[in-house]
């Protein structure tokens, strides 16, 4: 962080770390100057989220206790919420005007978070993945961000495990990904039932948590679990997939579906399913919502698959690279990886770009990207 001044040591001192107003700036000036937050970790053991700008520039920094996972940014306002890791039992509040992290949220102590939120379009709700684990099943936890995050009650995620979930452009139905594992706090990260594993992708009214409907995969595909969804602006979700089964037989990582349709699979080559190694981590929609951007960290890959012809284009190189957002424009994204490296890609030039990132030593970027909009 730069500047140290006194408004700095007091904040830290109170446990609220200082975060410039210019970080936020750059979020509201358009496509060609965003800014992107992310957790990590760093040599020591200490967890943090870090705010950066276009050009890979630290802007701030935030003390995490605990692991960090993904971001929610609140419309209309300067706020963001960052969720921690499954079993994490912690949200945290960053009001950008005041820069400083204003309210943390706890968990239910019979719920823990899955690290993904979205926000209504009004910015007053927050829908959270969380599972409600003595009964071994999901729930979308609802908090009221105009009265100070109070928890309003919880809707049921028609499923078990829910991971990332999106609000689509009506703004009231929510898309969960409903990854079919069931775990439990006292298990760790144990995954409890996989023979039995049944994930789903599950369309839910915000507005009183109707299940309005729901795709499942072909039984065959049972042990596929939906864990990461980008959604482009004309509707279609795409689906990022991980393997709980055999390891001795490729399966399809990438799925489209729209509206109710069933769920289409789509595979690469044998060879790019094989450097994929049955793990993807992350996806991302362009801005444009032509191309479509899926990590697999474990093989040290980034695949470009085609929205409209729902197939892969190309893949990229990134030794555990996983975090993706949006860069601005046709075909840009930000990819950030487990070694601490930044990079734009352009798709259509076939181009990287790894930014200059001078307060990258030491540290190791988590899962998730998210553009701060």
């Amino acid at each position: 962080m730069t500047g140290i001044d006194r408004r700095s040591l007091l904040r830290a001192a109170l446990g609220l770390p200082l975060i410039p107003r210019a970080a936020f700036a750059n979020a509201d000036a358009g496509p060609s100057r965003p800014a992107f937050i992310g957790a990590g970790g760093d040599r020591d053991g200490g967890y943090f989220a870090r705010i950066v700008d276009a050009r890979g520039r630290d802007c701030a920094r935030l003390p995490l206790s605990a692991r960090g996972h993904g971001a929610a940014w609140r419309p209309g306002s300067g706020e963001l919420v960052i969720l921690a890791r499954r079993p994490g039992r912690f949200a945290l509040v960053v009001d950008a005007a005041e820069g400083a992290v204003t309210r943390r949220i706890a968990a239910l102590p019979s719920r823990h978070f899955y690290g993904h939120g979205v926000f209504s379009r009004d910015g007053r709700w927050l829908f959270a993945s969380e599972n409600d684990f003595a009964a071994g099943r999901g729930v979308i936890g609802v908090y009221d961000a105009a009265s100070g995050y109070r928890r309003a009650g919880e809707l049921p995620s028609h499923g078990v495990g829910p991971h990332e979930l999106t609000l689509l452009a009506d703004g009231r139905q929510l898309v969960v990904a409903n990854g079919g594992i069931r775990t439990h706090p006292e298990s760790g990260r144990r995954k409890l039932n996989l023979d039995s594993m049944a994930p789903n992708l599950a369309y839910i009214d915000s507005h009183g948590g109707a299940l309005l409907h729901r795709h499942a995969l072909p039984a065959e595909f049972h042990k596929l679990s939906i864990r990461h969804l980008a959604v482009a602006a004309d509707g279609l979700v795409c689906l990022a997939l991980q393997n709980e089964g055999p390891r001795d037989r490729l399966v399809p990582l990438v799925g489209f579906q729209r509206g109710e349709g069933e769920i289409a699979l789509a595979a690469p080559s044998q060879e790019v399913l094989r450097r994929m190694r049955h793990y993807c981590g992350s996806a991302a929609v362009d801005g444009s919502g032509a191309y479509l951007a899926v990590s697999a960290p474990r093989g040290g890959l980034v695949t470009v698959w085609s929205t409209a012809e729902q197939r892969h284009l190309s893949s990229l190189a990134v030794a555990d690279g996983c975090g993706l957002a949006p860069a601005g424009g046709t075909g840009r994204f930000l990819i950030s990886s487990g070694r601490g490296q930044l990079l734009i890609h352009d798709v259509r030039r076939g181009a990287t770009l790894t930014l200059r990132d001078d307060g990258a030593e030491g540290l190791a970027w988590d899962n998730h990207l998210t553009a701060l909009r």
